[in-house]
């Protein structure tokens, strides 16, 4: 019932709908052109050669050489590089042949070349968790496999601060000329067992879960000079697709005082660490800001956390004495809403506990892989257990990895400008939200729509140097050194809220109408990682208004609870060249009412004949004639049982049955009635009714039913029940929900 019963007032209106030829545009969104236009997390979305959106599938077992070229990373020298081949001494236009996924070509060094020139070194474009890495050698005339050679490797930590200058390590070297067309080189670290499982019962293969190295580079070094030495593949495969990277341009960051840079866990980069320092006593984690928090961005499913802590005298840190530290606790929230909450984080979400690992430092863990069932997971708060015993610890990364789709990805439009579109700057009825998409079982999507008619500007001030300052700082610097200003528009004043999801494809737009700019706000989301929705295309269908601009106001704006009280509603229309008019009027109103009460007339106080009617859930009046620009006022009678009740008005014409144009408050709030003693008042039941007031359920016919009717006041559920109760309280039935009018 929702705060009290609702009225319904339904109106058919008796008179002919006369059909006309339609003159709504749609805007549509179905190439890569038109989706660029949205905001869309990085790397979770792709659009396909048919214009489709589409979510990325996050995999397990990847080979990193193929996608190298995908990922960019900062270096010294050369700026910002994408990966693939950094370098080869010798033979390099044929260098992109060892990594093209092809076996026909391949990289063959030149014979006229001094065996010191005969490498090749391939960039992944990113720090990987791999498993091996395998090569491929061709074996015809003119191309033999490389006879002798080490393979090197390094996780691309920097030994010289200002240069791309890395300490490879060998993985394999041969002891005998090698004839193989294919060879696979595991890679592991020669220390201690460091995969953990964090769900009890949960069973892994250690040995091969244990088998795995951080690389970024790969260095193969021939040593053996022959005409022939070609190399035709290289394949790194990996643990899986790391959903870690893109999180520092999608998601967020904070941390305490101690517990710096957390950002720099989430890039693939050894090169940048998170540093973590002990407290100044024993004040406790949250005291001390030994946590930091993580918005990925996006909900995804996860099933491994990967753990890399810079060791001493590791790239450039000198004697830091790292450690993996004393011990931590990870908690988790998929982004669900909660009461409250008392960790130091922007907004209450439900957390629930990931991991608890007490002091890795003593077992002197490095790298660790905690492993789990899958998680639903979008925001991360990581905590030490103690603010004391840090020494000062760098870690690198939180690898994270995934078995499937994200479980839920938002997507928004830019403000779009449906008068731009339209060419004529006037602000358009927005008719229906339309979509074409595949959803497999178990995926969702879901479409909210906000519109308005004017954008605001926000500006960001910066000094010489880029930092952002406040505008009165701006202002008062010298001219020398203030920097750039930067604009953004947002939503208006006029802007209403987002609406309710659309339930269904070309259902009725649900935001306010006409306006000039429409947002959308697409959500994705599936409960199996192995499936995800598919949108094939998008549209927005809008028509020209029929009048330039509708408003009104309900009066009188305060009334008493269940009271019959007279309102009048005013409509102040404003018409614009070429507009139509209307000559129908749709209210959504809160209770019944008679028909022989309504009553219309025109500014002048003329009276209409426009006969009223119920429809569905709707008041329905029909004026004898299209109005452009003369006021309409409509009375009638009705009960209120419930506080901030709205008042909700659509134009429409007959000439076109299906447009509808919905109408605006005259100034803030002027279309709502409120009920000041229902706040106050302690009664629940009004207007209480039990006919026949004696009830002998005997089976003779006479006062063996009885219908009781009341008023419900201040009431949120809508499903009442009924129960019945002899003298002595016992329940001797549970009766049928019953009946509500105007529910």
């Amino acid at each position: 019932m929702g705060k009290g019963m609702r009225f319904i007032l339904t109106l058919t209106a008796s008179l002919a709908l006369l059909t006309a030829p339609s003159t709504a545009e749609t805007l549509r969104f179905d190439s890569a052109e038109t989706w660029q236009t949205w905001t869309i997390p990085p790397g979770l979305v792709r659009v396909d050669a048919e214009g489709a959106l589409r979510l990325t599938k996050y995999r397990k077992e990847v080979d990193a050489v193929r996608d190298a070229h995908l990922f960019t990373h900062a270096t010294q020298e050369r700026g910002e590089v994408a990966g693939g081949i950094w370098a080869a001494g010798s033979g390099r236009a044929t260098a992109e042949g060892a990594i093209d996924g092809d076996p026909a070509t391949f990289w063959q060094p030149d014979p006229a070349d001094a065996l010191k020139n005969w490498f090749i070194d391939i960039d992944l474009g990113r720090a990987v968790l791999a498993r091996h890495i395998r090569l491929t050698f061709p074996d015809r005339d003119g191309a033999r496999p490389l006879r002798q050679f080490t393979v090197y490797v390094t996780t691309g930590a920097r030994i010289q601060a200002t240069a791309d200058v890395f300490k490879f390590e060998p993985v394999y070297r041969t002891t005998l000329p090698n004839h193989a067309t294919s060879l696979t080189i595991p890679l592991e670290y020669p220390a201690t067992d460091t995969v953990l499982t964090v769900d009890p019962s949960m069973t892994i293969d250690r040995d091969r879960e244990n088998r795995y190295q951080v690389i970024q580079y790969i260095s193969i070094v021939v040593e053996n000079q022959s005409s022939e030495a070609a190399l035709a593949e290289v394949e790194v495969l990996t643990v899986g697709d790391n959903i870690s990277i893109g999180a520092t341009e999608r998601g967020a960051f904070l941390n305490g005082t101690v517990a710096a840079a957390p950002a720099n866990l989430f890039d693939a980069d050894i090169n940048t660490t998170n540093l973590i320092t002990s407290g100044r006593g024993d004040q406790g984690w949250e005291a001390a800001g030994t946590w930091f928090y993580v918005d990925l961005g996006a909900v995804f499913f996860v099933d491994e956390l990967f753990l890399y802590v810079i060791r001493k005298f590791e790239g450039t840190s000198g004697n830091h004495r790292g450690t993996a530290g004393p011990g931590h606790r990870i908690l988790v929230s998929d982004g669900s809403q909660s009461v409250g909450t008392a960790l130091p984080v922007p907004v209450a979400l439900d957390y629930g506990e990931l991991l608890t690992h007490v002091d890795p430092k003593t077992d002197l863990l490095y790298r660790i892989r905690y492993k789990f069932r899958p998680r639903r997971m979008r925001y991360m708060f990581w905590h030490g257990l103690t603010d004391r015993d840090w020494q000062e610890s760098k870690w690198s990364e939180f690898m994270l990895f995934s078995p499937g789709y994200p479980a839920q990805v938002t997507l928004q439009s830019a403000f779009i400008d449906l008068s731009r579109t339209a060419g004529d700057g006037r602000p358009k009825v927005i008719k229906h939200l339309a979509w074409d998409a595949d959803l497999p079982p178990r995926t969702q999507l879901q479409l909210r729509s906000r519109s308005g008619n004017t954008l605001a500007p926000v500006y960001t001030f910066h000094n010489k140097i880029g930092e952002e300052v406040t505008e009165e700082k701006w202002i008062s610097s010298p001219k020398v050194l203030r920097g750039a200003i930067d604009t953004a528009l947002v939503v208006g004043e006029d802007w209403d809220a987002w609406s309710n999801v659309y339930q269904f494809s070309r259902e009725a737009f649900k935001s306010q109408s006409p306006r000039r700019f429409v947002q959308l706000e697409l959500i994705l989301s599936t409960d199996d990682p192995e499936n995800a929705a598919t949108v094939n295309s998008l549209s927005i269908e809008f028509d020209a208004a029929l009048i330039s601009q509708a408003r009104g106001r309900i009066e009188p704006r305060s009334a008493r609870p269940n009271a019959e009280t007279r309102f009048t509603y005013t409509l102040m229309p404003s018409a614009g060249v070429g507009d139509d008019g209307f000559d129908l009027m749709r209210f959504d109103l809160p209770g019944q009412i008679e028909l022989s009460n309504v009553s219309v007339e025109t500014g002048a106080g003329s009276a209409l004949a426009a006969p009223a009617s119920l429809r569905g859930d709707s008041l329905l009046v029909a004026l004898p004639e299209p109005i452009r620009d003369d006021s309409v006022r409509v009375s009638f009678t009705a009960r209120l049982v419930r506080n901030a009740t709205v008042f909700g008005l659509d134009l429409g014409s007959s000439a076109q049955p299906d447009l509808w144009q919905s109408v605006e408050p005259a100034e803030r709030r002027a279309n709502i009635v409120m009920l000041p003693a229902l706040t106050a008042a302690t009664r629940l039941i009004d207007d209480l009714a039990i006919t026949p007031p004696v009830l002998t359920p005997n089976g003779d016919g006479i006062n063996d039913q009885v219908h009781i009717r009341f008023v419900a006041l201040k009431i949120e559920d809508r499903t009442p029940r009924a129960q019945v109760f002899d003298l002595a309280g016992r329940m001797v039935a549970t009766l049928p929900a019953p009946t509500i009018d105007g529910a």
